[in-house]
């Protein structure tokens, strides 16, 4: 009679569903302390629970988006930099600079492919970055959104 009463495992509740599981089945989230907490409220290949694995990303997910705006406003500095090259091309091109003494010893009259050619290839650069950029934010928003659902269930 006492070894089936050893052999019976002690059943603990889930704190986030109240399901009740046994004490070596369930998991300790590392970063809230949190348990033992079920299977359904830990996320695939991760340590954390849902509701941790939620916050960091949701957290990763605001600092995307700053990056994505920063990148955007940067795009638009580099859109003013070519229609100011292209002003400059069209002036040239016009014979301005025989008129105005400053363009005819001037240093961007004499580097104006370099500086142009420059400022397009900045921004298809960065253009590219932003495109990553903007799959970043769809990945992890679908990630997060499967990991509220998982946070949630009961």
């Amino acid at each position: 009679m006492k070894m089936a009463v050893e052999n019976k495992e002690e059943l603990v509740s889930c704190p986030v569903c109240s399901v009740y599981l046994s004490s070596g089945e369930g998991f300790m989230c590392p970063k809230c302390r949190r348990g033992p907490l079920c299977r359904r409220h830990r996320v695939t290949g991760r340590r954390e629970c849902a509701s941790c694995v939620f916050e960091m990303q949701t957290k990763e997910l605001k600092e995307m988006k700053v990056q994505e705006n920063n990148l955007r406003s940067f795009l638009r500095l580099l859109q003013f930099l070519f229609l100011v090259f292209a002003v400059i091309f069209i002036a040239l091109r016009t014979g301005i600079p025989e008129v105005s003494d400053v363009l005819q010893q001037s240093v961007i009259t004499q580097s104006f492919g370099y500086l142009g050619a420059l400022s397009v290839a900045g921004y298809l650069l960065f253009y590219i970055m932003l495109r990553s950029q903007k799959n970043k934010i769809e990945e992890i928003e679908s990630e997060l959104k499967k990991t509220e659902f998982r946070r949630m269930v009961k």
